[in-house]
């Protein structure tokens, strides 16, 4: 490896003052969005890494990995960290939420978090793992791809498509929406639509709803009364995730669709929010706890070894099938030939006295 770069290079390149770069990189304020933006792609694009604490360099170890997530209020994020802090054992986990800012995801990349852990792990939102993150080091990405020098772990979105797909046909559903996100790490959406697709299921381009704002039940529901208004009629809607899944269902009923006879829905990452739904959504499983018990093992085995080989690991999917699109429920339905002839959009819902 070549000579480390120093925080003063960083200040050169980026044309601030080494003050500022280490303000930064801390996380401390004084410098515009601006500033830190170009100091972070800066210090990434010249591989600078922060260096460990003075204690740390005595010890060697933190005992402590952090994670790296964009928020809690995603079930999936949420389920992960869970599962992660259950398996640690001694190990700590230090939670991050980068918010799915750029800046923030290039700051962790940049070594930010050496400080207090000896390693990190990433679910990027903001950035694209495959061509940002070539310059880190003592990192493992939850992503579907990544530079081959990082241990790499992920449910492959192929797989989950496949399982979705193979359940749709036996279900005779031959349209479907798909509800996903739009951000720079996303492979999930266009690999749903194509695979859909590619198993004879037709997918209409009006019908990939992209969101901004895939956290919560109410991206659901925008994305539900988006393709009610615009979009084709649809026999399932795939979504990106349980939240996404919730949303949605709730507002077909609230339209005075049923459940699955009119329209199915599907979800992503088995938590409880898809449980606990009423009808309960069927959601596909990418697997919280074999991704952390996975996770556990590579990071130790990274500190314990630096030089060793990073691995690229696949966790199965499974998909829990719920009322959402239980096939007893469709046992008595017409053709869906026949059902085509219901209206472009569902009816409203009757007003409650």
């Amino acid at each position: 490896m070549g000579t480390r770069v120093t925080m003063h290079e960083v200040a050169q390149a980026a044309g601030v003052s080494t003050k500022t770069v280490s303000n930064v990189l801390r996380g401390a304020g004084g410098a515009s969005q601006s500033t830190r933006q170009r100091v972070l792609e800066t210090a990434t694009r010249l591989g600078y890494r922060v260096n460990s604490g003075a204690a740390a360099l005595r010890s060697g170890r933190h005992g402590a990995v952090a994670l790296a997530i964009p928020t809690l209020q995603q079930p999936i994020f949420a389920d992960l960290a869970s599962q992660l802090m259950r398996t640690a054992g001694d190990m700590r986990v230090v939670l991050e939420l980068t918010g799915g800012e750029r800046e923030r995801e290039l700051a962790l990349l940049a070594g930010s978090w050496r400080r207090q852990c000896d390693a990190l792990i990433l679910l990027p939102r903001a950035i694209d793992p495959a061509t940002q993150a070539e310059q880190a080091e003592g990192v493992v990405l939850v992503a579907e791809d990544g530079p081959a020098h990082l241990s790499r772990i992920s449910c492959p979105v192929a797989a989950q498509t496949v399982m979705v797909a193979g359940h749709l046909q036996q279900l005779g559903c031959t349209r479907a929406a798909v509800l996903g996100v739009s951000e720079p790490a996303d492979r999930w959406t266009e690999t749903c639509a194509r695979g859909l697709r590619a198993a004879g299921i037709d997918v209409p381009p009006e019908a990939v709803i992209r969101l901004t704002e895939p956290d919560s039940v109410r991206g659901g529901v925008e994305a539900v009364t988006r393709l009610l208004h615009q979009g084709p009629r649809v026999e399932a809607i795939v979504c990106h995730n349980d939240a996404v899944a919730s949303g949605a269902a709730a507002t077909l009923q609230r339209r005075g669709a049923r459940l699955p006879e009119d329209v199915v829905v599907i979800g992503r990452g088995d938590t409880e929010t898809a449980a606990f739904a009423s009808p309960g959504i069927t959601s596909v499983s990418c697997g919280a706890q074999a991704l952390a018990g996975e996770l556990v093992r590579v990071v130790t085995e990274m500190l314990k070894s630096p030089s060793i080989q990073p691995e690229t690991v696949e966790v199965a999917p499974l998909l829990a099938i719920r009322e959402s699109s239980a096939v007893s429920s469709l046992s008595s339905l017409p053709d869906r030939e026949d059902r085509s002839s219901l209206p472009g959009s569902y009816p409203a819902a009757e007003p409650r006295g």
